[in-house]
């Protein structure tokens, strides 16, 4: 493009697709959208298999709480309402959760009924005697996941309950992660209501959400707790890349790695290995804080990217044909004192029967290893041992569920630095980030997993809400006001070159 083409670059990752989406909408932006690879989506990928299973390999649901609201309006958006796929707050994978304990599992208590006959109901209960009774802070002041249950609930619930839910989550020792960024929530209640659960009580009794939008209003009322989508979770990427290709004010650019990127006025450009420098007028940056931070090369900025921890995940996809398995969960956790290689594995058939087969009856599990602990048992991402993988995570299924029959499907995936580590002071990281692109005025914004939630919902969220200030620019730019105040806006079609 010319110096005078105005464009909005923009790269990878479910979160980059949303920003691309959410500029296109204003016809005064020419956005360019770069991949490295051929296959756009991010670290969302459904496998399909010859017998016409799916599997996911990255995220299995979307998650309706919180941000999840945000995405089902894009869903609406995307007219993508007749392909979801909702689970419901009385259905089992939404209710219950087991950890694995003893080489056997264990179901987590999922009401205050349940806490009383639990086998642990001593330690749930002291738990919130001590929530009840300790000092509350004023102020958050980080600290590792793991301190903060201690403080709150005491170290066996700590041991017992914060760490398997940060393996899970981000795959990750909660003794490293830092509470802040992980759970914010739960900082911001202690600082309010000196209380963990006073501060659930009162969030539940003072719950003002406001619906702007009848199917996310819809699901609410309905009881959803998530959904995937009847052809798996790629089917969101894949309807944000089919409408972004039929937009005129949008250029996509496949099997395009950057090699450098300047942000810094006035020679902001993008330059993809083997090409020539791009002009543009602000950089949306999706992809993880390493890889900008190599593209920024010598830029002040860098240093503090490559600051942020990505860890390793192998999975484990494996089907079984005509087993008897009947427990009805989510699935299940295992502590780093029960198996460190292992953090845990996901009942596959129960979240999401229909992506079963139909020519026979089967049951579908994902086996989650590694995380922080990869390179302690597997060794290198690039050289690890598939088959000590494969073995370990069938030997984990035939302890934990019961199940020593041959798998009718097993695949191994490797997927190298998908999951950011928010170790304690996180924030402060992304903050300093934050001050340092007002400060120096560069012409960037900061999306995708690396910094404010590693979850899809939260990374839809970040994206539209950093694109969101860029169309206030766009528009006092080309227009020399706001159309969208305006109820009688002049065309806008010849305002942008492509």
């Amino acid at each position: 493009p010319g110096s005078d083409t105005k464009q909005w670059y923009q790269r990878r990752v479910r979160a980059g697709l949303v920003a691309a989406y959410n500029l296109s909408l204003n016809p005064a932006a020419h956005v360019s959208l770069y991949e490295s690879s051929s296959r756009f989506g991010g670290w969302i990928q459904t496998r399909h298999a010859p017998n016409g299973a799916h599997f996911e390999l990255g995220p299995h649901t979307l998650r309706c709480a919180g941000n999840g609201g945000r995405v089902l309006e894009l869903v609406d958006e995307l007219a993508l309402n007749s392909q979801v796929v909702s689970v419901g707050k009385e259905h089992p994978a939404a209710r219950y959760r087991y950890l694995g304990l003893g080489g056997k599992l264990v179901k987590l208590p999922y009401s205050i009924r349940s806490v009383f006959s639990h086998e642990r109901r001593s330690a749930f209960l002291k738990a919130g005697v001590t929530d009840l009774t300790a000092k509350g802070r004023n102020a958050p002041n980080d600290e590792s996941v793991h301190m903060f249950f201690t403080r709150r609930f005491g170290r066996e619930i700590a041991d017992l309950v914060s760490d398997p839910m940060c393996r899970g989550i981000m795959a990750g020792d909660c003794r490293t992660i830092g509470v802040s960024a992980m759970f914010p929530p739960l900082v911001k209640g202690e600082c309010e209501h000196r209380s963990i659960i006073k501060s659930m009580l009162h969030n539940s009794i003072n719950k003002k959400e406001i619906c702007t939008n009848e199917f996310a209003l819809r699901a609410k009322l309905e009881g959803w707790r998530m959904f995937n989508f009847q052809h798996g979770m790629e089917q969101l990427p894949r309807a944000l890349l089919n409408i972004l290709r039929d937009k005129q004010n949008v250029d996509i650019y496949d099997n395009s790695p950057v090699d450098h990127i300047t942000v810094r006025n006035p020679g902001v450009s993008v330059t993809v290995k083997g090409g020539r420098p791009r002009h543009c007028d602000h950089v949306v940056s999706a992809i993880p804080s390493f890889a900008l931070a190599r593209a920024l090369r010598d830029e002040e900025i860098g240093d503090r990217l490559a600051e942020i921890q990505f860890v390793d995940v192998a999975l484990v996809s494996v089907e079984f044909r005509d087993i008897n398995f009947d427990i009805e969960a989510f699935g299940c956790l295992l502590p780093s004192y029960e198996n460190p290689a292992v953090l845990g594995i996901i009942f596959d058939s129960v979240i999401l029967p229909g992506s079963d087969t139909k020519q026979y009856n089967s049951r579908r599990f994902s086996v989650m290893m590694g995380g922080e602990w990869f390179a302690k048992y597997f060794g290198d991402s690039n050289s690890c041992d598939h088959d000590l993988i494969r073995t370990m995570a069938l030997d984990t299924i035939k302890q934990y569920l019961g199940i020593g029959d041959t798998p009718s499907q097993c695949h191994v995936d490797i997927l190298q630095n998908c999951i950011p580590h928010y170790t304690v002071g996180h924030r402060n990281k992304v903050s300093h980030l934050y001050r340092l692109i007002k400060e120096e005025n560069l012409r960037l914004s900061l999306i995708g997993n690396s910094y404010n939630g590693a979850g899809v919902p939260d990374c839809i969220a970040n994206a539209i809400d950093h694109t969101e200030p860029l169309h206030v620019i766009m528009n006092e730019r080309y227009y020399g006001y706001n159309p969208a105040l305006e109820e009688d806006s002049a065309p806008r079609g010849d305002l942008f070159q492509s």
